[in-house]
């Protein structure tokens, strides 16, 4: 995906040491997503130095004890100058620069939706254990698994807590063969339905086959994490009205690419806002309801992929 432009690497797509790598943490509550009182702060920590996540922690409190910490640990707060650690603080996706002096920033991606970025490309400095002036490049080590810990307020009146997750970097990333590597792709869209109004997430699942007999199962098993790259949707309106063109463009490719997030088991997903449908912003789309299509385009291993027309019907 892309965060303001830049590209990177989530967590669950096989993120090398030396890529831009997004910790995301999405908040949600009965439901839907609520963004929390307040974060104090992002820490990240070797998981081969705290194998119970519980070593970081103050018992008494069970929020981080900075005392814990090794040397190498980074540290990140709303924005560059600290901030009180509100929200009011918190600098939004498009504030993000790559190499910008605000890497050691946690960016509000939408309501509920938080992230840090670990920056293996830039390796600009961030700050480390020490959130006053102390700062060490932006970067993990090495391979190998880390957590990263999420110290938040969800109300003005509760407790501190934290919430802890694992994200692997990875250096073994390549993989050598005698022999070309020859890929079918099958894709799905979900759902076909859609009533006007909603805002829904347009799903494009990826089944991805190596054909290729010789290649050993453990190279084959790669392709079953994410691989596609550079998603964009190509989403239209069918006209059955003849005072209307017979196909409308609702969102084109360079609308949709910087929109797109990959699972890691390929899927592509892209929030679709029905109410651009009503909104008149759109010529010659006549009613909101009928007829659309998506069209995907990606790319795998060097192989830029058009898939057939998706229909869905909005009602």
């Amino acid at each position: 995906m892309k965060l303001n432009g830049v590209e990177v690497v989530e967590r669950y797509n096989r993120p090398g040491t030396l890529k831009r790598v997004l910790l995301r943490a999405n908040f949600i509550s009965n439901g839907a997503y609520v963004d929390p009182y307040d974060i104090s702060a992002v820490t990240l920590h070797t998981r081969a130095a705290n194998t119970s996540p519980s070593s970081i922690l103050v018992a008494s409190s069970q929020v981080v004890d900075e005392s814990y910490l090794s040397g190498d640990a980074l540290k990140f707060r709303w924005s560059p100058a600290g901030g009180t650690g509100t929200i009011s603080d918190c600098l939004e996706e498009a504030d993000y620069t790559a190499g910008g002096s605000n890497t050691s920033s946690i960016f509000r991606l939408g309501t509920g939706q938080f992230a840090v970025v670990l920056d293996g490309v830039s390796r600009v400095a961030v700050r480390s254990k020490d959130i006053n002036d102390s700062f060490i490049i932006n970067t993990a080590s090495g391979a190998g698994t880390y957590i990263d810990v999420w110290t938040v307020k969800m109300t003005s009146d509760s407790d501190w807590q934290v919430i802890i997750n694992d994200v692997e970097l990875f250096q073994d990333n390549l993989v050598v063969t005698t022999e070309p590597i020859m890929l079918r792709t099958k894709n799905k869209l979900i759902p076909n339905q859609v009533r006007l109004g909603e805002i829904i997430d347009l799903k494009v699942t990826t089944e991805v086959n190596v054909m290729n007999r010789n290649i050993d199962q453990s190279i084959k098993n790669t392709f079953t994490q994410s691989v596609v790259d550079s998603p964009q949707f190509l989403i239209k309106k069918h006209n059955e009205d003849s005072n209307l063109p017979s196909w409308v463009e609702v969102s084109g490719y360079s609308d949709t690419s910087s929109d797109i997030r990959t699972t890691s088991d390929n899927t592509m997903v892209f929030s679709f806002d029905t109410s651009v449908l009503t909104s008149g912003s759109i010529l010659n789309l006549g009613a909101g309801t009928g007829t659309y299509s998506l069209e995907a385009k990606y790319v795998v291993l060097g192989e830029t992929i058009i898939t057939p027309l998706m229909y869905f019907t909005v009602r």
